[in-house]
């Protein structure tokens, strides 16, 4: 009995055995066969088989990703502000270079006596270097000079203040000029009010002593010393500030009739290193053309024209002869009588060593002159300083090499 219950109990152990071996195996195999998914869903499962399931396993720290060292950016260079152009500014009645913008100014007409001493020597000018235009015409029997300044405050002295004619107040006017003067012709034929009736406003400024325009340098052998008044730039216009002289054209941009270049002799025409220049009552200029100077001098009264305050000689890069009618001893003071507006004529241009023919017209008084070359073109002076001698005719004038 009892070793038969021995083998009843060793009997259900094995099949105990037998059957939790059964189970491990078909979980084994349902385990494999099942998808990841569920493998995660019942994870709880497993791990509450496992030692210490009530507490969590830390989850691992990943390691931070380096973030990459930025290659060093260059620091831009600034743009540059573009530089402006230099502004330039040109002296309108000489086509040079200037520092001052004279933009609607009125340039200042003087006029200068052209005369003799009794031994023949020629009367000292000064002031005449500085001038733009210089003209000289008949008066009587001399002629007289008319400087035409763009800036007067710096020429310094000028002498001899003369006095004024019609046809030189008429050239004024076509630069609508500020014209200073001592006196004028008050009667005869020929008299100036006919063209200074024109000038209001102080535009016409009578140079005397007691209005502070004028001084006497030395005492004249004769007319009561009125050939010896002499003035400054400086003094003329402290006169037109004081005064309210209309300093500015009425018109903006202002045509003078001017045309300057840097290359204006006419090279294709006669070589004319020496003038000749004859007026009607037998008064002669003589030029001369001098490369190192890049212009003409003066030689009248036996005598080089030179300007009293440098002592040098007075230098013009163009010479313009203007041919119109003239006529001289037209009343009892011997006046003179010229065309210089509602006229044309012809002329000579000469720059540079080369003198070619030209013609020139003018309307009324209140316009410029026109000049031009023999093919009709507009003439283009020499950049400087010209000088405009008024003759009879083309027979008054020469040039030679």
């Amino acid at each position: 009995m009892k070793n038969k219950t021995i083998t009843i109990l060793l009997s259900a152990l094995l099949a105990a055995a037998l059957l939790l071996s059964g189970c491990t195996s078909r979980e084994a195999a349902a385990k494999t066969e099942e998808p990841a998914g569920t493998q995660a869903e019942n994870a709880p499962a497993a791990e509450n088989s496992q030692p210490n399931s009530s507490e969590s396993a830390p989850e691992a720290t990943a390691e931070p990703t380096a973030e990459p060292t930025p290659e060093p950016t260059a620091t831009p260079e600034p743009t540059p502000e573009p530089t402006p152009e230099p502004v330039v500014y040109y002296n309108p009645l000489t086509g040079e270079v200037s520092d001052k913008d004279y933009g609607n100014a009125r340039p200042v007409a003087v006029m200068i006596e052209n005369n003799r001493w009794d031994d023949g020597t020629f009367v000292q000018q000064s002031g005449m270097s500085k001038a733009a235009f210089l003209y000289e015409m008949e008066v009587e029997k001399i002629t007289r000079n008319m400087a035409i300044f763009m800036d007067i405050s710096d020429v310094g002295q000028l002498l001899p203040v003369r006095s004024a004619r019609s046809y030189f107040v008429s050239c004024a006017l076509a630069y609508d000029a500020i014209y200073a003067h001592c006196g004028f012709s008050a009667d005869g034929a020929e008299y100036a009010y006919s063209m200074l009736q024109y000038y209001v406003d102080n535009d016409d400024i009578n140079v005397r002593e007691d209005n502070g325009t004028g001084y006497r340098i030395w005492d004249w052998p004769y007319s009561g010393g009125v050939h010896s008044m002499a003035s400054t730039g400086e003094m003329l216009a402290n006169f037109i500030a004081a005064n309210g002289t209309r300093t500015e054209h009425n018109t903006p941009d202002f045509d003078y009739g001017l045309h300057f270049s840097e290359n204006a002799a006419p090279t294709g025409g006669q070589v004319a290193n020496n003038l000749r220049i004859v007026f009607p009552e037998m008064k002669i200029t003589n030029m001369t053309y001098h490369p190192e100077l890049n212009g003409y001098t003066s030689f009248q009264w036996n005598s080089q024209s030179l300007d009293n305050n440098t002592q040098e000689p007075v230098v013009f890069q163009n010479v313009l002869v203007m041919c119109t009618y003239t006529r001289v001893g037209i009343d009892g003071h011997g006046h003179a009588a010229m065309s210089t507006y509602d006229c044309q004529g012809t002329g000579f241009f000469c720059n540079g060593g080369y003198c070619e023919p030209i013609t020139w017209s003018r309307g009324s008084y209140t316009e410029p002159f026109r000049y031009y070359r023999a093919d009709g073109s507009e003439l283009e002076l020499g950049v400087g300083h010209t000088y405009v001698p008024f003759i009879s005719g083309e027979g008054f004038f020469s040039c030679s090499e």
